[in-house]
């Protein structure tokens, strides 16, 4: 699972490389014809990569998203599910402590 994700994160940087390349190319491309100003090849690149981001972002959680529902599917327990397991550790060790004390109170 692990190296699938890898893989997948690869694969997204890859093309976010080469159309980073593409787009870079054709901008300079319509520049040196004129048919637009450096200024606004500058403006129109920094839009694409605002605009990148935020798909990146929605990527993100949505593949977040899907690996928490195959984990929950497959039954692995959550942070949350173990900090509350812990906590109630934590709990009857305090309780077992307690009853041990009161316990060589009344046998001394």
């Amino acid at each position: 699972m692990n190296e699938w994700l890898k893989n997948g994160f690869f694969l997204g940087l890859g093309a976010a490389v080469a159309g980073k390349e593409k787009v870079q190319s054709y901008l300079d491309d319509l520049v040196s014809k004129g048919r637009i100003t450096p200024r606004e090849a500058e403006e129109f690149a920094e839009e694409l990569i605002h605009k990148g981001e935020g798909k990146g972002e929605e990527w993100s959680q949505t593949s977040k998203d899907r690996v928490q529902g195959i984990f929950s599917d497959m039954g692995v327990a959550t942070r949350d599910d173990v900090e509350q397991l812990e906590a109630k550790i934590e709990r009857l060790e305090h309780m077992l402590t307690q009853s041990g004390a009161d316990d060589d109170t009344t046998h001394s």
